[in-house]
């Protein structure tokens, strides 16, 4: 990686869903940000520098959401930790919050709000 991509705003979906990383990509480059797709096993390996907003599948991960969560929090960047879950789905929701997930976002909102949340965050 060069030094500018190391410092880019990079939306970074941990999940395998592609239902999903459409519109979160689609939010990320609408909004000036690069997207990658990571395996939830190699998030460990993310970037230490540059801000970046991490979004999980909270209903797909289960409680590997927590040591993400847990490693990303360790990152020397800026690091947002946004979860996608069905408003129906309690348990996901219960447990992005016990993982300190920042932001919980309604998958049929999801593309809509994050864009939003991404907005925000750009100076």
């Amino acid at each position: 990686m060069t030094v500018k991509e190391i410092a880019e705003k990079t939306v970074v979906y941990i999940g395998k869903d592609l239902f999903l990383s459409g519109p979160i990509r689609q939010a990320a480059l609408s909004e000036g940000w690069s997207f990658r797709q990571e395996d939830p096993a190699k998030a460990s390996s993310l970037s230490p520098d540059g801000p970046i907003v991490a979004v999980f599948d909270l209903s797909a991960l289960k409680d590997e959401v927590f040591p993400l969560t847990e490693t990303l929090r360790q990152r020397g960047g800026k690091t947002i930790l946004v979860g996608i879950s069905f408003h129906t789905d309690t348990d996901s929701l219960r447990r992005g919050q016990l993982a300190g997930i920042d932001k919980i976002l309604h998958r049929s909102r999801m593309g809509p709000d994050l864009k939003t949340l991404l907005h925000e965050q750009t100076p």
